[in-house]
């Protein structure tokens, strides 16, 4: 397959112009992520990785064809969770890959409907312990993060403090000279960012990761940006709701199993 350059995605943007995920309108934009194609003129379907998330659109190939997206999908997200966009990709996905996949439940809150309160969030950011402070990420905070293992993925879709700072948002709590919690944009499109929430394991209860979002939060409503929030579990959901999002769904994706599993 053929991997398109940021000002080469023009040729995506039909097959995910009705997308509501932002990393998904981010990779069409050129903002961010890695798209493939079975070839650059009318290509009939995409592979759209960015981070930890896998996308698969337009219309689900077969023979050969299928067999070279099977591999780019074994190449390039192995370990990432693939997201089918719509049911026939999902039988495509079972198919193609029987016997090696496990699905897993992510939960949705809803896309620009909130019940956001600004006192409320300006308690949380507040009522952070004593000795912590909650700061926007700047460029000395943003290699910080990129120094240990549990916030690096905080950074992983921006190439750089640059792109970052062209694109990105973000907050981290700070003890002393150390980051301890982080709300990130972990991805970005016009309009709006996805959110990334993550605290170290010895900082966890301490409402580090309610005060970090908080912040992010009221930054974006200010500048009129919809953060959007998928939970991997129901501790993420309670986190959000708490907030002042709107529970959504339950929904599958994919993972596939690593050989030794199989």
């Amino acid at each position: 397959m053929i991997e398109l350059g940021r000002e080469k995605r023009q040729s995506i943007g039909t097959m995910c112009k009705a997308s509501s995920e932002v990393l998904v309108r981010g990779a069409a934009e050129g903002t961010m992520g890695r798209v493939w194609v079975p070839g650059l003129e009318n290509a009939p379907y995409c592979l759209i990785v960015a981070g930890d998330f896998a996308y698969i659109y337009g219309i689900p190939p077969k023979g050969a064809r299928a067999l070279e997206l099977r591999s780019q999908i074994y190449e390039s997200a192995s370990q990432a969770f693939l997201y089918p966009s719509d049911e026939r990709w999902a039988q495509w996905l079972e198919e193609q890959f029987s016997g090696q996949l496990r699905a897993v439940s992510r939960y949705a809150l809803k896309k620009g409907e909130h019940r956001f309160d600004r006192k409320v969030l300006k308690g949380y950011v507040d009522r952070v312990p004593k000795g912590i402070r909650v700061k926007r990420v700047d460029e000395r905070l943003y290699q910080l993060t990129l120094k240990e293992e549990w916030s690096r993925d905080l950074c992983a879709n921006f190439e750089n403090f640059t792109h970052f700072q062209a694109h990105g948002l973000g907050y981290g709590a700070m003890k002393g000279h150390k980051i301890v919690a982080g709300c990130w944009a972990y991805g970005a499109s016009e309009g709006m960012m996805e959110v990334q929430v993550k605290t170290k394991k010895e900082y966890w209860r301490q409402g580090l990761a309610l005060g970090c979002s908080a912040a992010f939060l009221l930054e974006c409503l200010e500048k009129d940006i919809i953060p959007n929030w998928e939970a991997t579990n129901q501790q993420s959901v309670e986190l959000a709701l708490k907030l002042g999002y709107i529970y959504d769904r339950e929904y599958q994706v994919y993972r596939l199993l690593d050989l030794e599993e199989t």
